[in-house]
């Protein structure tokens, strides 16, 4: 079994808020703040590494 290792980040409140709100909608399939930062920032590098070659 691989464990990942875990860091955390700091973020202000309204980011937060934000990303709280859109959670609770329910309307994107977020079901928690972690789960709607990993998937912003996968995005997030794979678009800086595409526009990086």
């Amino acid at each position: 079994m691989v464990t990942k290792k875990y860091t955390n980040v700091g973020l202000p409140e309204d980011l937060i808020n934000a990303i709280d709100s859109i959670i609770k909608s329910g309307k994107l399939g977020y079901k928690s703040r972690g789960e709607f930062v990993k998937e912003a920032v996968r995005r997030s590098l794979m678009r800086i590494k595409k526009h990086s070659k």
